[in-house]
């Protein structure tokens, strides 16, 4: 990263940002592209060429892209799955064409989920999260091996909350997974991911809800039975701590009646 000094949102223009899936191969040919933008990968084969370098694309990555000269080209061999958020940022902010952000980061999955809210919100607040992100980024330390194993470890603990959205987990679960005691768990979790894990739970689980609630036609209520929630309060109440507004307001039930 170029800068040392911190982001303010006033620096931040958000430009657009999105959920794309294609089963096809696809070859974006070369342009000089005029923004920043944060790309992360979920699945698909490829590689992005730059003006002196080539990126191979092969599964789960997280990538800041430099304003410049661009070629991406996507490989059918599998479906390609990714969202971006694309911004203007008055500051140079990298020196290099692109930085990656690799699944073992520490910050992978908070960078994610931040690039998911701007894009599920459709861009309300993206400055700010954008400049979030771009902090977080910065932050990404140089990991000694001790740190690396406690990374390993709380990788596996976001691996297992990613497979199990839709069950109440306890922070006492997520310890054991990690092999650590739970005020261990609580204190290496917050390092390397900048959130407690109660919280970071509460987030994921109420992303996964909005997501079903926009797109699979569910009722509250059964969004609610499926996220296992003893009532549709709890599950209301949480929601709206979450995203400032109530889960009725993201169902698309009505729009199948």
């Amino acid at each position: 990263m170029a800068l040392t000094k911190p982001i303010s949102p006033d620096s931040i223009v958000f430009v657009g940002g999105d959920q794309v899936r294609f089963h096809q191969s696809l070859h974006f040919r070369p342009r000089q592209i005029e923004n920043y933008r944060f790309l992360f990968v979920e699945s698909g084969g490829g590689e992005f060429l730059f003006a002196d370098e080539t990126l191979p694309i092969d599964g789960r990555i997280l990538l800041m892209l430099a304003p410049g000269p661009r070629e991406i080209r996507y490989r059918d061999t599998r479906p390609v799955s990714y969202t971006y958020v694309e911004f203007e940022s008055r500051f140079r902010l990298i020196d290099t064409s692109f930085v990656s952000y690799p699944e073992s980061s520490p910050h992978f999955h908070t960078l994610a989920g931040l690039l998911r809210s701007i894009v599920t919100n459709k861009g309300a607040g993206a400055s700010l999260l954008i400049s979030a992100a771009i902090e977080l980024a910065r932050s990404h330390p140089s990991r000694s091996d001790s740190a690396s194993e406690f990374d390993t470890r709380i990788q596996h603990v976001l691996d297992y909350i990613d497979r199990h959205l839709n069950h109440p987990l306890r922070v006492a679960e997520l310890a054991r997974e990690a092999g650590l005691s739970e005020p261990q768990f609580r204190r290496v979790f917050r390092k390397v991911m900048s959130i407690g894990p109660k919280e970071y739970l509460l987030q994921e689980r109420m992303n996964y809800a909005r997501r079903i609630l926009q797109s699979e036609g569910l009722r509250v209520g059964e969004v609610a039975d499926l996220l296992q929630f003893e009532t549709v309060y709890q599950f209301s109440n949480q929601y709206k701590n979450v995203h400032g507004h109530s889960p009725s307001q993201d169902s698309s039930f009505r729009r199948y009646l």
